[in-house]
């Protein structure tokens, strides 16, 4: 098979996501997943800091907190429009993020420096719980 063959169909090939906050089941902006195939809850290393940024989370890298999420399956089309969503590349960047049975999923990490700044850090890794905090 050509090496353009291959490369087209690795393109084409669904991206593993990580969410945690408001995409996750149950929270308000779930229904943009309904496309999606839910594969199950997960939890990253121990390498990350979830920020409460009052309506949402944010995650960094850095840190020592286990994040808690959920994983999916996600089509291009879907992926782009998460993108837009979630504010690629101004508000989030999506990146890999390692999990604590050291597989890797792409997740949406926080980079507005602003929001990083007056974020309040999670100890429990658990965007439910920062619900309660805020």
């Amino acid at each position: 098979m050509p090496s353009s063959t291959k490369r087209s169909k690795r393109r084409d090939a669904p991206t593993i996501l990580f969410v945690y906050g408001t995409l996750k089941r149950g929270q308000r902006n779930h229904f943009l997943m309904r496309e999606a195939r839910f594969l199950g809850e997960a939890v990253t290393a121990p390498l990350y800091t979830l920020l409460n940024l009052g309506p949402f989370p944010g995650m960094v890298p850095g840190g020592t907190t286990a994040v808690h999420g959920e994983l999916y399956e996600v089509g291009r089309e879907l992926l782009a429009r998460l993108d837009r969503h979630e504010g690629v590349p101004r508000l989030y960047i999506r990146g890999v993020v390692w999990l604590e049975n050291r597989a890797w999923a792409e997740s949406y990490l926080l980079v507005d420096f602003d929001r990083i700044r007056m974020g309040r850090a999670s100890e429990s890794g658990e965007w439910s719980s920062t619900l309660k905090e805020i």
